[in-house]
């Protein structure tokens, strides 16, 4: 009976780890984290789980870097202001060589082709929609239409993925890692995952000229071998952004919790379109107004970047694993190394620690896998067994 508790033990230690490695990505939970500077100024909210080591580029442009956590409060330090001169392209209507090169690759990007999916297929927005989660058919593929059509205006052909990814957990990223794969056959020069984040109306209302939109949030994730790109990238983004429609970006948010399948392609991102509290028009036309960067985002890159395409659920060695692929290989190490530990301290030696643990496996476990025979079962098998030795 002990055994058995020891591995149901040690069964319950295997899932809640599984939990906390995987699921700390995004609230779930209906709560959000308020996050303030050292004068305990409030810099930045957000519906993502936040992590001691997050950073995040707030509307201002100014980045930080969360120090430690106090419930729903979380405190950050200033790192610095980013210039994001560095990343704007130089105005089309300046004279010289330049102007010419910045028209010709937007041309070109015009002609381009953009992939638009969402990981958690049933996000709402309530005002509009009526509940914040519809499975399979949230409000956020009307705001992915609105997208589409903004991006095809303007020349771009546009796949709209109306894959579902259902139910709403981290796994989902697993899910529509397949349906990443899929995109990337028809190599597309970007791909954008939206989603709507979970915070009080007012994060994300803005007024921009002279229309109620919501703003949108870039969040980049910290795994794979095309990490460095992506933060450029979502610079770039916010760049354009900030010169055409000032205040559309609220920030960008640094996420250590996975990689959002953002190692499949150099540019990827994953893009918050207002939260459940706004309404859906809003976001519509906040989403519309993101539009009009993309081209000039995509035709003034030094050059379209080739996409590496991934094996669904572990990647490739091109790619690496998913998020939440190299969770589980951290899980399976820490419980071998958990058991080992437990094993060596039980005998005392490292020889007698094989030697149960290789009876375990071979009868232990088995016996506790197997159902439990009755008496008759097991007087039956000893009259057989008797039978047997007088043949």
């Amino acid at each position: 009976m002990n055994k058995r508790i020891l591995v149901i033990l040690l069964l319950v230690v295997f899932c809640s780890l599984f939990v906390g490695l995987v699921c700390a990505q995004e609230q779930n939970d209906g709560k959000y984290f308020t996050i303030v500077d050292e004068n305990g100024v409030t810099v930045y909210i957000t519906g993502w789980g936040v992590r001691v080591g997050d950073q995040f580029i707030t509307d201002k442009n100014i980045r930080y870097e969360v120090v430690s956590i106090e419930g729903d409060i979380a405190h950050a330090k200033k790192i610095g202001e980013v210039n994001l001169g560095l990343y704007t392209q130089p105005n089309e209507n300046q004279p010289g060589f330049f102007s010419a090169l910045l028209k010709t690759r937007v041309a070109k990007a015009q002609g381009g082709k953009v992939a638009v999916y969402h990981t958690h297929s049933d996000e709402s927005y309530v005002p509009t929609d009526g509940k914040e989660s519809i499975l399979g058919a949230g409000g956020i593929y009307k705001v992915g239409d609105a997208f589409t059509q903004a991006l095809q205006s303007k020349g771009l052909e546009v796949i709209h993925s109306q894959a579902k990814h259902d139910p709403h957990d981290d796994m989902a990223y697993e899910r529509s890692r397949r349906t990443v794969i899929d995109l990337l056959k028809q190599q597309p020069a970007a791909i954008f995952d939206l989603h709507r984040d979970a915070v009080p109306p007012q994060v994300y209302k803005a007024t921009i000229n002279g229309e109620d939109v919501t703003k949108v949030q870039l969040v980049v994730g910290k795994y794979g071998p095309t990490g460095k790109q992506i933060e450029d990238y979502a610079l770039q983004i916010k760049a354009a952004a900030d010169k055409d429609h000032p205040g559309l970006v609220k920030g960008i948010f640094f996420a250590k919790g996975g990689d959002y399948n953002q190692d499949l392609h150099p540019r990827s991102m994953l893009v918050e379109v207002g939260a459940h509290t706004n309404d859906r028009a809003s976001a519509e036309r906040g989403i519309a107004l993101f539009a009009d960067v993309i081209p000039t985002v995509l035709g003034t890159s030094s050059s379209a970047p080739t996409a590496q395409n991934g094996a669904a659920d572990v990647g490739t060695a091109a790619t690496g694993a998913s998020g939440a692929t190299k969770s589980i290989g951290w899980i399976v190490g820490l419980l071998v190394v958990g058991v080992a530990a437990f094993m060596f301290l039980s005998t005392g030696s490292l020889k007698e620690a094989g030697a149960k643990l290789k009876q375990f496996t071979s009868t232990e476990f088995a016996n506790f896998l197997a159902p439990k025979k009755s008496q008759s079962q097991k007087s039956d098998s000893k009259d057989t067994k008797d039978r047997e030795d007088k043949d």
